[in-house]
């Protein structure tokens, strides 16, 4: 095998480096099980952005089967296959740039729908309780 390099580019433009120069099975299986953690965190990300574009998502948008949209599965953190391998470190740190930009925009739609529902709760009669429906006059 030759010094070729194949480059994956993650999040942000940085990318990752696999070099077939000197294959290492430990090495490449590290590396193979951080692109995938990886590649599970850069799909977060993304759905995340998309969310906060459009917030309803799928449901904005009639079913057209009549299936309900399944809900998200509570997440678990990924148990790590040993340290960060050197070729996935660039990747690693654009990811974790693109987790703190969504995470702060995360955190700003939420401080405008707090806004928002503090506004709504003020308008006098919104959010109160209906009154009786029904009156029994025989009873």
């Amino acid at each position: 095998m030759g010094n070729q390099t194949d480059v994956e580019t993650g999040l942000g433009g940085a990318g990752t480096q696999h070099s077939e120069s000197t294959p290492m099975p430990h090495t490449d299986t590290a590396l193979a099980a951080w692109n995938a953690i990886l590649d599970v965190l850069e799909m977060a990300v993304g759905a995340a952005e998309r969310t906060l574009k459009d917030p309803l998502g799928p449901l904005s948008v009639a079913p057209q089967t009549g299936v309900e949209p399944l809900p998200e599965k509570r997440w678990q953190p990924p148990a790590p296959p040993g340290p960060l391998p050197a070729g996935a470190r660039r990747r690693a740190l654009a990811l974790s740039a693109a987790q703190e930009r969504v995470a702060r925009k995360l955190e700003e739609a939420r401080m405008d729908v707090a806004r928002q529902l503090h506004a709504v709760s003020s308008v006098p009669g919104v959010g109160d309780p209906s009154g009786a429906v029904y009156l029994d006059v025989n009873g």
